[in-house]
């Protein structure tokens, strides 16, 4: 068996109409980069380090998850996404072949390219995603951002895992096209490290140029201590550069303007009138996605009681929203009701082409706890006893005990609301914090499931 082809920093690889830079991890067809999940790029990486050759599944599996135990069918499900994402039976171009009981190999014709001229990136326009289908509910925050994004060199929209910010940050690029010719996209869930980081950001930007310039970092939150130096290196190496970075917590670079963003308004407890009801942004979602799934969906008036429930539990997160709703169709409103009481709706599926984070609530979380230490994640387990609203000294008697310093469990508490785990409420009682519903289900699910143990790229 011939050994595996090395990459380097400058390594780009051609096969059809896409492109793959094998070292930042990043696939592109054409100028735009094609969303797929972490792990499915990784098995690209190892197959195509070796085309023409079949490679048998165990060594996959153990160059893509490591030490980490897993199921032969986790490797079927990401080649699958994988298909998906490369065309394949769309267009008829086939690049990776499955030998049953061998493995699986790359096919397709493979030409390296080097690294692109700078020169050449610099000339591109954009490479910004496409989005399939249009926001609800954030119109408010569109414009804000839009009147914002030009006058702030770096700004951080920050929120829980599900809430919105990448389709927001593109929605804002958009809008602003005309501010900024030129629009830069970048995944950094697609990097594994500060040094790729780094190398993957100096590619796509290019030399320092005079023109306006929007650079849009998603997913900073593994990544955020090299984030946060490589966004001060960049603004200080190009004049006309402006940053908006979508992260479940601050980069805490310097000159960073931070906005939160908030849930979708959901209905209050008690409220009756369906005028009210109707006009919650959450409701409208989940409306509007419950119909996309089913012709046969109609809201009776009765059913306003039972929907506002269900978007309240759901905390007014738009993928949370949009993974119920597309439930309706299989076990109606009332059901559906009864799941989100329990931990099941945890494994509500999302969209077939989503990142592995997103493909359910609980990946999602996942996500989030892989990156607290052991302290953090102790601590969020002790609050989640909170069934509502606490205050700061409430916490601290709850947590007494929990660490050797009384003091370090203010910062605790901080650091978990800066992770968007716990929100921070402002009101005449002062700050009191709550943990959001599918938090709660998440950190309380049965102890037998234990915390996840998985391989993430953490700063």
């Amino acid at each position: 068996m011939r050994a595996e082809t090395p990459f380097d920093t400058a390594t780009v690889l051609q096969f059809g109409r896409f492109q793959f830079h094998p070292y930042s991890r990043q696939l592109l067809q054409g100028e735009r980069p094609v969303q797929v999940g972490s792990r499915a790029l990784d098995i690209l990486r190892v197959l195509i380090a070796r085309p023409g050759e079949i490679i048998p599944k165990e060594s996959i599996i153990a160059q893509v998850w490591g030490g980490t135990v897993v199921e032969e069918i986790n490797l079927r499900v990401h080649i699958a996404a994988l298909r998906r994402a490369l065309g394949e039976g769309r267009t008829g171009e086939r690049y990776i072949a499955n030998v049953p009981l061998r493995g699986y190999g790359f096919v397709g014709v493979v030409e390296t390219l080097g690294e692109a001229p700078a020169a050449a990136a610099s000339s591109v326009a954009g490479n910004l995603p496409v989005l399939l289908v249009g926001l609800v509910g954030r119109e408010q925050w569109l414009r804000q951002l839009v009147e914002r994004v030009p006058r702030t060199r770096i700004l951080t929209l920050v929120g829980p895992g599900g809430m919105g910010k990448t389709s927001l940050a593109i929605q804002v690029a958009e809008h602003l096209r005309e501010d900024f010719p030129r629009v830069c996209f970048a995944d950094l869930s697609n990097y594994p490290d500060g040094v790729a980081l780094s190398h993957g950001l100096a590619r796509l930007l290019g030399e320092p140029a005079g023109g306006p310039l929007l650079l849009l970092l998603d997913n900073c939150e593994h990544l955020a201590r090299d984030c946060a130096e490589q966004v001060e290196h960049l603004l200080r190496l190009h004049p006309a550069l402006h940053i908006l970075a979508t992260s479940r917590e601050p980069l805490r670079a310097a000159g960073e303007h931070v906005l939160r963003l908030s849930p979708l308004e959901v209905p209050e407890p008690g409220v009756s009138d369906p005028q009210r009801i109707l006009g919650c942004s959450a409701i409208e979602l989940f409306l509007a996605r419950a119909r996309e799934a089913s012709e046969h969906f109609a809201l009776r008036p009765a059913q306003l009681p039972v929907l506002a429930n269900i978007c309240r539990s759901l905390d007014g997160i738009p993928l949370a929203i949009e993974m119920a709703a597309r439930q309706v169709d299989v076990v109606g409103l009332e059901a559906l009701e009864q799941l989100l009481g329990s931990r099941m709706h945890l494994l509500m599926p999302g969209r077939r082409t989503a990142p592995a984070r997103q493909q359910s609530l609980q990946a999602t979380y996942d996500w989030s706890f892989c990156l607290l230490d052991a302290c953090q994640q102790s601590c969020l387990r002790q609050l989640a006893e909170f069934a509502g609203a606490f205050s700061l000294s409430a916490a601290a008697e709850a947590l007494d005990g929990a660490l050797q310093c009384r003091d370090c469990i203010f910062g605790v508490v901080g650091q978990l609301v800066e992770k968007s785990l716990l929100l921070a409420e402002h009101g005449e009682r002062g700050v009191l914090y709550r943990m959001p519903n599918t938090v709660r289900a998440y950190v309380r699910r049965d102890a037998e499931a234990g915390w996840p143990q998985l391989a993430l790229p953490v700063a």
